[in-house]
């Protein structure tokens, strides 16, 4: 092995331009390679992607109401309700303008023909909204001194200033079946505190405005979407000028605090791989004395950073951030390479000997170090995964590239340097003779072998996600302006055959309503009101043609000529209702639906050509979490996810591998250690310290 590296020395010695020209179309390639990084900033890539977990996280980037953003507009005390409506339609206008190309749809603001339009579907598709207890209240309607009343109320209405607006209205449906079946798709909003003014979603009090924003962009997407975060408080900076403190404006969603992650994770690793630099440089200047020294001893480490990442654009092409901000804890250690080489010249040894007595352990130790990191790739975490093979491949990369560059750079001095440093005289010290020394270490030995069971894992993935200021003081806001802090569990329900998904979301939904109805949930969001299974509205269909029966369409007909022909009105009146009565209905298919923007069908459903996936809504106390998991435990191919307990459940899975990837990492070690030693004595001398300092590693967390 050192005769191979002293051959290749003298090589390069003999055709040094050559070697450099080498060098530079090397580290240019690389170059190259690594302009086409893309970062990955999503912290769930830590999370080990077993089946369970890829259909979990399939599932949460599959709901789009979990990437929205919340804009909520609230005004002050003495401010009109004018002024914040107004607020609202600027902020409308100057979004749409800037960042269209970032924004799905905006909900929240009411346009002019969506309330028409949605009463003309649930007209002409009344049955699928009608259940026995509206039958019951339509049949109570329908005695002669009901239509009377009726009749007398509408012809009131009719004269009034408003009856030409409510003429078409009562002309069409009299007893404002509409009315009835429209309630039932409050399920599609966020509650019953808030309502319509000026078109805008605004609070019982009138001082909030809320609107939602559907980014194009999944929340994961930190890159796409860091322009359009960067628009919307650019935007707020520029309403706040013209507005001042009279009305302000928060936003809050997962796209936000993904991109205010992104930046903490880039700014943290920028900062620490800065710091770490500063401090390597000022320690290795005042022990060398020279300047040109540090940067010989880091390009090894520069390199190998080079070729991990290119080799990591090659074989996955994004890459997760949080892998490189761990992996730049490697700089000491690649650095260590160069460090040895360098010694080795400065204490007036040969280039033969360097090769023949520190190539074999620099590259022993760089391929033990890379064993262990490569033992990541057994955990099905993508970001430890990622971590491994940086750290492997530089490790790998900056030992080899040591050997070959340091000589070169560095030339052998005919006397040994003087030591009279500090670090020098340190280094030189006998820590093993020195008895106090030996003590210490024994005592925080002895106590750590009392403390390592002590570590405990934390499983909460929040505590990795970071808040910035402003987004902290916006998700309190909202909390108290909704139940947006109570618990969130997402119930999904899934399969090849829509048919029976949807039929098993009707059941879902049924069982949602006995929950709201006893108060173990708070609320929920479901669009089965809307969107049910061909069987369940052929039964409501059913049902329409049973209770409007011959018989009963013949005397409302009559009572309703009787009635109204006294009033004045015309024979005529109500043909358009008696039509309603005689229309042959049909079952509504999802693709009816989507031109209802106003309705979010797609915020809750997400369907292809080969399988359907529904998800509702809950909003739940945390007491009643566990009582509601095992509510829906047995429903088959549904989901019900919390995703604070997916993220505990996963990580604490985490956890079991990496308890298994100690015992993997040390036999690779052991392995190799016995490999090149060949002797059993020399490999147990080797591995104790590895013991020990894992004892010691423990005994520091727990203290």
């Amino acid at each position: 092995m050192g005769s191979f590296f002293h051959k290749t020395y003298q090589l390069i010695s003999q055709k040094k331009w050559l070697g450099l020209f080498f060098l530079l179309l090397v580290v240019s390639f690389l170059s190259i390679i690594v302009s086409r990084v893309e970062f990955d900033d999503d912290i769930s890539s830590l999370i080990p992607a077993s089946e369970e977990a890829k259909k979990t996280q399939e599932i949460l980037k599959s709901i789009a109401f979990t990437d929205k953003v919340i804009v909520n507009i609230h005004r002050g005390p003495e401010i009109a309700v004018e002024e914040l409506t107004q607020y609202a339609s600027d902020f409308l206008d100057s979004i749409q303008r800037t960042s269209g190309p970032y924004i799905k749809r905006i909900q929240g603001k009411l346009n002019d023909d969506d309330l028409p339009n949605t009463l003309k579907l649930v007209y002409e598709n009344l049955p699928l909204f009608l259940d026995d207890n509206d039958y019951n209240t339509i049949a109570g309607k329908l005695s002669k001194d009901s239509i009377t009343k009726i009749t007398e109320q509408h012809y009131r209405t009719l004269i009034s200033p408003s009856g030409i607006i409510a003429s078409k209205t009562i002309r069409k449906d009299p007893f404002g079946l509409s009315f009835v079946a429209l309630k039932k798709l409050q399920q599609l909003g966020i509650g019953d505190d808030f309502k319509l003014k000026n078109g805008f979603l605004v609070d019982q009090k009138e001082e909030n405005i809320l609107l939602f924003i559907t980014p194009i962009y999944g929340s994961g997407e930190t890159d796409k979407n860091t322009p359009f975060v960067n628009q919307l408080y650019t935007l707020q900076n520029q309403l706040k000028e013209h507005y001042g403190k009279r009305v302000s404006i928060d936003f809050f969603g997962a796209a936000l605090v993904a991109v205010a992650n992104a930046k903490q994770i880039k700014k943290d690793v920028q900062f620490t791989a800065s710091i770490a630099l500063v401090i390597l440089f000022i320690v290795l200047i005042l022990f060398y004395r020279k300047l040109s020294l540090p940067i010989i001893l880091f390009l090894p480490t520069l390199f190998g950073g080079l070729l991990s990442v290119a080799v990591l654009v090659l074989l996955r092409g994004k890459i997760s951030a949080i892998s490189l901000g761990i992996g730049s804890v490697l700089l000491g250690v690649t650095l260590d390479y160069s460090l040895h080489i360098l010694t080795h010249i400065r204490n007036g040894k040969s280039i033969k000997s360097l090769f023949k007595d520190v190539a074999p352990s620099i590259l022993m130790s760089s391929l033990t170090t890379a064993s262990a990191f490569l033992c990541l790739l057994f955990l099905k975490s993508q970001a430890l995964q990622d971590l491994g093979i940086f750290a492997a491949t530089s490790v790998l990369g900056a030992s080899v590239f040591s050997l070959l560059f340091i000589p070169q750079a560095y030339r052998l001095k005919s006397d040994k340097i003087k030591k009279t440093t500090l670090l020098d005289r340190l280094a030189d010290y006998d820590f093993h003779k020195n008895k106090w020394a030996i003590g210490l270490l024994t005592l925080l030995l002895t106590a750590s072998l009392f403390t390592y069971r002590n570590i405990e894992f934390n499983r909460d993935i929040a505590k990795l996600n970071y808040e910035s200021e402003v987004l902290i003081q916006a998700r309190e806001r909202l909390e108290a302006l909704t139940d947006i802090g109570s618990k969130s569990i997402y119930l999904s329900t899934f399969g090849e055959n829509r048919e029976a998904v949807l039929q098993r979301n009707d059941s879902l939904f049924k069982k949602l309503q006995q929950l709201k109805g006893t108060n173990e949930i708070i609320s929920y969001s479901s669009v089965a009101a809307l969107v049910q299974s061909k069987k369940k509205q052929e039964r409501k269909i059913a049902a329409w043609r049973k209770f409007w029966g011959e018989q009963t369409i013949q005397l409302t007909k009559r009572n309703l000529l009787e009635s109204s022909k006294r009033l004045g009105f015309k024979e005529n009146t109500f043909s358009r209702f008696y039509e309603l009565l005689q229309t042959d209905f049909k079952p509504l298919q999802l693709s009816d639906l989507d031109n209802f923007s106003s309705l979010s069908v797609r915020d809750f459903i997400v369907a292809d050509s080969s399988s359907m996936t529904i998800t509702s809504l809950i909003k739940v106390d945390v007491e009643n979490s566990d009582k509601l998991r095992t509510t829906f435990s047995n429903v088959p191919q549904t989901l019900l996810i919390d995703r604070k307990q997916v993220n505990e459940t996963f990580l604490g899975n985490l956890k079991n591998d990496f308890n298994r990837l100690i015992w993997y990492s040390l036999l690779a070690v052991v392995l190799l250690l016995v490999l090149f030693y060949r002797s059993l004595a020399l490999t147990l001398i080797t591995a104790i310290p590895l013991f020990l300092s894992w004892f010691l590693t423990c005994l520091l967390y727990t203290s």
